[in-house]
């Protein structure tokens, strides 16, 4: 019984005063919906169809998992399975995500595919911070870089 209370008590922490950001300059809240969701000690998990919502930004995953610190914030927040990560601007896929709350970005691997527009660009990895909209691209073992421009003529066409 006791197990049951801590569980609802983190449960009530989560998904009311739990705070991040995954919009740049956002008090919003975070609204996470999931199939299930599990809560133990200072970690929360949601599975299946997870959808993270904070203003224009959106985090889908199959997976996620949340670090929380004694004052109810994520620390991290680790997806995994088929991620997509969009703030209205760019949107970035790839099969995990980890999105650091100190250093305010979100690093995604494995085949990571950034669209803008019709402007799409492919890595290994990419860190993407959240307040500057910088991007920083990696190269899978092996690979290279790849990008696709349009300039203005073909974007008409």
């Amino acid at each position: 019984m006791r197990k049951l209370v801590s569980a609802i008590a983190i449960g009530s922490l989560v998904t009311s005063t739990a705070s991040a950001q995954l919009a740049a300059d956002s008090n919003a809240p975070i609204d996470i919906t999931g199939d299930a969701a599990e809560f133990r000690d200072n970690v929360a998990i949601w599975t299946g169809n997870v959808r993270v919502v904070q203003e224009d930004s959106i985090l889908i995953a199959d997976r996620l998992e949340a670090d929380i610190n004694d004052e109810g914030d994520f620390e991290t927040i680790t997806a995994t399975g088929s991620v997509r990560y969009s703030n209205g601007n760019e949107a970035i896929t790839g099969k995990r995500a980890v999105f650091d709350n100190t250093q305010r970005t979100i690093t995604m691997t494995e085949d990571v595919i950034v669209t803008q527009g019709k402007q799409i660009m492919s890595a290994g990895a990419v860190i993407y911070w959240v307040d500057t909209g910088m991007v920083k691209f990696q190269p899978a073992p092996g690979q290279r870089i790849r990008g696709v421009f349009y300039t203005g003529d073909e974007e008409q066409t």
